[in-house]
């Protein structure tokens, strides 16, 4: 219990210490008070100064949202495979401008080579195979639809794809190796071609052939890389070569066991899939493993990128923003140097003069970052109501705008304070 709650009176070091810290806080409180009656006496010229903290902090905001973004669509909406599934190909995934001559060169993968490696790896749940054809147009009684993604594959192609049946069935094992006239389709095309009846056992036209649907599948909705599962007309694989033909490569989808360590099901498939594709140990792997990992380690390279780029941007545009704080600041000391040296002749330290001027160099790039991130939030809203993507501006891209803002007004407000606490009172009370 205190000295003062059993009425006795306080000792020396306390009663100092309390007086000197209210004193200290009223201080600064005049002082935040002084530097706000500042900034209101010349609202354009404090907002004109602030562009460039507006725009360094706003971009941060808004490209972190987008990122945030566009991890949580990639992890909702993890499109082209189903879990614990992994792909063997040809070329690799997301290659940006001119495929490389030496990959094209490659042999293609062939339905021949997904049968042996299912063959050759039976700890995998199911191996299948499929190959895709873009751009088609499915058609019933006069009703087209158009762009349609036409897919040929392996009964195994609805799960490990994770397109789920929603009416009827998928094909069966049979019917893709015997280029049955089948056919199972998507929600859109559903919607356009039977929008009041049900599809099963109508007979639509892909390209030249007229097929029995089958099935359907359920709605999926947009993938985060621009496939649409609800556009899919999937087909027998061997009916698929027979309308487009065999001169293409294929992918193999392999699906591991519930539980099984996926990472070294994939190393036991490439050590099979080498040995099927003649390779000795000298020789480089010629496919490559793609799977849902693969999307993330992708994405976030070029998140890192395109990270650092925003970060160089924002840097640039911070300093520009500090350099205008510096500039008002010392328009500011220049245009107050009388109100400064009566300060001074009436009493106030030195110290008292650097902190106010200090405060309101905070303040102000405060200011900045307060609306810079209030623009983040208004770009990250503009996102998700144009697009599909959940953009947010995390926390700590909050929390690190405002420090680094509250930094660049203290960091550039020191030389301007310092230039104005150093003023001499009577030479300052001459001022004109």
């Amino acid at each position: 219990m205190s000295d003062a709650t059993l009425g006795l009176p306080l000792t020396a070091p306390a009663a100092a210490r309390r007086p000197g810290f209210f004193r200290t806080l009223r201080a600064r409180g005049d002082d935040a008070r002084l530097a706000v009656g500042a900034l209101r006496g010349h609202k354009l010229r404090a907002g004109l100064t602030l562009l460039g903290i507006v725009i360094g902090v706003g971009l941060v905001c808004a490209a972190m949202a987008l990122m945030t973004g566009l991890r949580r669509f990639i992890d909702e909406g993890l499109g082209g495979l189903g879990a614990n599934v992994f792909q063997i190909q040809k070329l690799p995934n997301g290659n940006f401008g001119p495929p490389n001559p030496e990959l094209l060169k490659r042999k293609n993968l062939t339905w021949h080579q997904a049968n042996e490696l299912r063959d050759k790896l039976p700890e995998a749940k199911q191996v299948g195979a499929e190959v895709w054809e873009f751009a088609k147009e499915v058609s019933y009684e006069g009703r087209i639809a158009q762009g349609c993604q036409a897919a040929g594959g392996s009964a195994e192609f609805f799960t490990n794809n994770s397109l789920p049946i929603a009416s009827g069935r998928g094909f069966r094992e049979n019917e893709a190796s015997t280029a049955a006239r089948v056919i199972v389709i998507g929600a859109s095309i559903v919607d356009i071609l039977f929008p009041n009846e049900d599809p099963l056992g109508k007979r639509v036209r892909l390209g030249r052939l007229e097929l029995e649907v089958v099935g359907t599948i359920e709605r999926q909705g947009s993938g985060p890389f621009g496939g649409n599962g609800d556009q899919v007309a999937a087909i027998p694989i061997g009916l698929f070569m027979e309308l487009y033909g065999t001169g293409r490569s294929i992918n193999i989808t392999v699906m591991g066991q519930p539980g099984q360590d996926i990472h070294r099901l994939q190393d036991r498939a490439v050590a099979a899939f080498r040995t099927i594709r003649g390779l000795d140990a000298q020789q480089e792997d010629d496919f490559f493993i793609f799977s849902n990992d693969s999307i993330r380690e992708t994405f976030d390279q070029l998140g890192g990128m395109v990270t650092l780029v925003m970060l160089v941007i924002c840097a640039i545009s911070l300093v520009v923003g500090g350099i205008g704080v510096m500039n008002i600041m010392l328009v500011a000391v220049a245009e107050r140097t009388r109100e400064i040296g009566l300060r001074k002749a009436l009493g106030a330290r030195r110290s008292r003069i650097l902190a106010q001027f200090v405060i309101e160099a905070v303040v102000l790039a405060f200011s900045g970052g307060v609306i810079g991130v209030a623009l983040g939030f208004g770009a990250a809203s503009v996102m998700r109501f144009a697009t599909s993507l959940p953009a947010q501006v995390p926390p700590w891209a909050v929390a690190l705008s405002l420090g680094v803002s509250c930094g660049i007004g203290l960091l550039f407000g020191i030389y301007p304070a310092m230039r104005a606490s150093k003023l001499d009172p009577a030479v300052a009370l001459r001022d004109e």
